[in-house]
Protein backbone atom coordinates (compact mmCIF):
# COMPACT_ATOMS: atom_id res chain seq x y z
CA UNK A 1 0.00 0.00 0.00
CA UNK A 2 2.86 2.27 -1.31
CA UNK A 3 4.49 1.84 2.05
CA UNK A 4 2.03 3.84 4.24
CA UNK A 5 1.14 1.86 7.73
CA UNK A 6 -1.99 0.33 7.68
CA UNK A 7 -2.83 2.11 10.58
CA UNK A 8 -2.41 5.33 8.47
CA UNK A 9 -4.76 4.42 5.70
CA UNK A 10 -7.68 2.72 7.59
CA UNK A 11 -7.59 6.71 9.54
CA UNK A 12 -7.83 7.99 5.98
CA UNK A 13 -10.30 5.77 4.99
CA UNK A 14 -12.53 6.95 7.82
CA UNK A 15 -11.92 10.66 6.96
CA UNK A 16 -13.46 9.79 3.46
CA UNK A 17 -10.24 10.63 1.79
CA UNK A 18 -9.91 9.74 -1.93
CA UNK A 19 -6.31 8.84 -2.08
CA UNK A 20 -6.83 6.09 0.71
CA UNK A 21 -9.33 4.31 -1.31
CA UNK A 22 -7.45 4.34 -4.39
CA UNK A 23 -4.71 3.27 -2.38
CA UNK A 24 -6.52 0.03 -1.17
CA UNK A 25 -8.17 -0.70 -4.40
CA UNK A 26 -4.70 -0.45 -6.13
CA UNK A 27 -3.39 -3.00 -3.49
CA UNK A 28 -6.05 -5.21 -3.31
CA UNK A 29 -8.39 -4.97 -6.20
CA UNK A 30 -6.40 -7.58 -8.82
CA UNK A 31 -5.98 -10.44 -6.16
CA UNK A 32 -9.65 -9.87 -4.97
CA UNK A 33 -10.59 -9.95 -8.56
CA UNK A 34 -8.25 -12.95 -9.18
CA UNK A 35 -10.23 -14.87 -6.10
CA UNK A 36 -13.46 -14.36 -7.22
CA UNK A 37 -12.57 -15.23 -10.84
CA UNK A 38 -11.27 -18.74 -8.96
CA UNK A 39 -14.46 -18.99 -6.80
CA UNK A 40 -17.05 -18.11 -9.33
CA UNK A 41 -15.07 -19.58 -12.80
CA UNK A 42 -16.92 -16.53 -14.56
CA UNK A 43 -15.10 -13.54 -15.64
CA UNK A 44 -18.40 -10.94 -15.67
CA UNK A 45 -19.62 -12.16 -12.63
CA UNK A 46 -16.36 -11.87 -10.53
CA UNK A 47 -15.81 -8.30 -12.28
CA UNK A 48 -19.46 -7.47 -10.27
CA UNK A 49 -18.88 -9.35 -7.22
CA UNK A 50 -15.58 -7.72 -6.84
CA UNK A 51 -16.81 -4.54 -6.90
CA UNK A 52 -19.17 -5.20 -4.66
CA UNK A 53 -16.63 -6.29 -2.08
CA UNK A 54 -15.24 -2.79 -2.13
CA UNK A 55 -18.63 -1.12 -2.29
CA UNK A 56 -19.26 -3.52 0.57
CA UNK A 57 -16.15 -2.44 2.68
CA UNK A 58 -16.54 1.50 1.89
CA UNK A 59 -20.03 0.81 3.74
CA UNK A 60 -18.80 -1.01 6.57
CA UNK A 61 -15.39 0.97 7.05
CA UNK A 62 -16.74 2.75 10.18
CA UNK A 63 -17.38 -0.74 12.04
CA UNK A 64 -14.18 -2.34 10.76
CA UNK A 65 -12.26 -2.69 14.26
CA UNK A 66 -8.84 -3.52 12.49
CA UNK A 67 -8.69 -6.90 14.77
CA UNK A 68 -7.54 -8.39 10.94
CA UNK A 69 -5.56 -7.09 8.05
CA UNK A 70 -7.00 -4.97 5.54
CA UNK A 71 -6.05 -7.90 3.13
CA UNK A 72 -7.90 -10.41 5.44
CA UNK A 73 -11.04 -8.45 5.93
CA UNK A 74 -11.51 -7.64 2.12
CA UNK A 75 -11.17 -11.29 1.42
CA UNK A 76 -13.75 -12.14 4.13
CA UNK A 77 -16.05 -9.76 2.68
CA UNK A 78 -15.31 -11.28 -0.99
CA UNK A 79 -15.82 -14.88 0.46
CA UNK A 80 -19.15 -14.07 2.37
CA UNK A 81 -20.32 -12.52 -0.83
CA UNK A 82 -19.55 -16.00 -3.25
CA UNK A 83 -21.37 -17.64 -0.61
CA UNK A 84 -24.23 -15.71 -0.82
CA UNK A 85 -24.31 -15.85 -4.56
CA UNK A 86 -23.73 -19.36 -3.58
CA UNK A 87 -27.19 -20.06 -1.64
CA UNK A 88 -29.09 -17.90 -4.02
CA UNK A 89 -28.14 -19.83 -7.03
CA UNK A 90 -28.71 -22.67 -5.06
CA UNK A 91 -32.49 -21.58 -4.35
CA UNK A 92 -32.87 -20.50 -7.83
CA UNK A 93 -31.86 -23.74 -9.25
CA UNK A 94 -34.14 -25.63 -6.81
CA UNK A 95 -36.83 -23.97 -7.72
CA UNK A 96 -36.33 -24.30 -11.26
CA UNK A 97 -36.01 -27.79 -10.78
CA UNK A 98 -39.36 -28.33 -9.18
CA UNK A 99 -40.89 -26.16 -12.34
CA UNK A 100 -38.85 -28.32 -14.65
CA UNK A 101 -41.05 -31.29 -15.97
CA UNK A 102 -38.00 -33.70 -15.95
CA UNK A 103 -35.60 -31.96 -12.88
CA UNK A 104 -32.71 -32.03 -14.84
CA UNK A 105 -30.37 -29.29 -14.70
CA UNK A 106 -27.34 -30.86 -16.46
CA UNK A 107 -24.46 -28.61 -17.36
CA UNK A 108 -24.00 -28.69 -21.13
CA UNK A 109 -19.61 -28.26 -21.26
CA UNK A 110 -17.59 -31.21 -20.21
CA UNK A 111 -15.77 -29.16 -17.43
CA UNK A 112 -18.55 -28.73 -15.91
CA UNK A 113 -20.32 -31.85 -15.60
CA UNK A 114 -17.33 -33.17 -13.58
CA UNK A 115 -16.90 -30.14 -11.22
CA UNK A 116 -19.48 -31.28 -9.06
CA UNK A 117 -19.55 -30.48 -5.42
CA UNK A 118 -18.66 -33.22 -4.23
CA UNK A 119 -15.93 -33.47 -6.49
CA UNK A 120 -14.68 -30.28 -6.19
CA UNK A 121 -11.57 -30.59 -3.99
CA UNK A 122 -10.84 -33.85 -6.07
CA UNK A 123 -10.80 -31.25 -9.07
CA UNK A 124 -8.68 -28.67 -7.74
CA UNK A 125 -6.22 -31.47 -7.17
CA UNK A 126 -6.14 -33.02 -10.32
CA UNK A 127 -5.37 -29.43 -11.94
CA UNK A 128 -2.38 -28.99 -9.79
CA UNK A 129 -1.17 -33.00 -11.13
CA UNK A 130 -1.12 -31.80 -14.46
CA UNK A 131 1.34 -30.42 -16.66
CA UNK A 132 1.84 -26.54 -17.27
CA UNK A 133 0.32 -26.98 -20.79
CA UNK A 134 -2.55 -29.23 -19.94
CA UNK A 135 -3.74 -26.70 -17.27
CA UNK A 136 -3.22 -23.52 -19.41
CA UNK A 137 -5.77 -24.72 -22.11
CA UNK A 138 -8.34 -26.14 -19.88
CA UNK A 139 -8.26 -22.40 -17.84
CA UNK A 140 -8.34 -20.40 -20.77
CA UNK A 141 -10.64 -22.65 -22.66
CA UNK A 142 -13.01 -23.50 -19.41
CA UNK A 143 -11.89 -20.33 -16.81
CA UNK A 144 -11.33 -17.39 -19.36
CA UNK A 145 -14.14 -18.75 -22.11
CA UNK A 146 -11.90 -18.50 -24.76
CA UNK A 147 -12.32 -19.74 -28.12
CA UNK A 148 -10.16 -22.33 -29.88
CA UNK A 149 -8.91 -19.63 -32.10
CA UNK A 150 -8.33 -17.13 -28.99
CA UNK A 151 -6.59 -19.34 -27.47
CA UNK A 152 -4.25 -19.70 -30.69
CA UNK A 153 -3.43 -16.54 -30.29
CA UNK A 154 -2.46 -16.29 -26.74
CA UNK A 155 -0.72 -19.68 -26.86
CA UNK A 156 1.40 -19.59 -30.25
CA UNK A 157 -0.16 -22.64 -31.43
CA UNK A 158 -2.98 -23.74 -34.21
CA UNK A 159 -6.45 -23.85 -33.45
CA UNK A 160 -6.83 -27.70 -34.34
CA UNK A 161 -4.18 -28.78 -32.36
CA UNK A 162 -5.40 -26.52 -29.16
CA UNK A 163 -8.68 -28.49 -29.37
CA UNK A 164 -7.02 -31.72 -29.42
CA UNK A 165 -5.01 -30.62 -26.93
CA UNK A 166 -7.80 -29.31 -24.48
CA UNK A 167 -9.35 -32.68 -25.29
CA UNK A 168 -6.97 -34.93 -23.96
CA UNK A 169 -6.14 -32.76 -21.35
CA UNK A 170 -10.15 -33.12 -19.81
CA UNK A 171 -9.72 -36.15 -20.15
CA UNK A 172 -6.43 -36.60 -18.26
CA UNK A 173 -8.67 -33.72 -15.49
CA UNK A 174 -11.48 -37.10 -15.72
CA UNK A 175 -9.01 -39.56 -15.04
CA UNK A 176 -8.33 -37.87 -12.06
CA UNK A 177 -11.04 -36.38 -10.62
CA UNK A 178 -13.22 -39.52 -11.32
CA UNK A 179 -10.77 -42.38 -12.06
CA UNK A 180 -11.60 -43.33 -15.51
CA UNK A 181 -11.72 -41.79 -19.15
CA UNK A 182 -14.90 -41.32 -20.74
CA UNK A 183 -15.79 -44.47 -23.59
Amino acid sequence: MRGRSERRILRALREGRREAYEDILDAHYASIYRLLLFLTRDASVAEDMTQEVFASAWAAIQGFRGEASVKTWLRRIAYNLFLDAQRRRKRYESVADRLTENGSSEATDPLSRIMTDEHLVRMYRGMEELDSEDRAVLLLHYLDGLSYREMAQVLHKNAGTLKWVTHHALERLRTRVIGKAEP
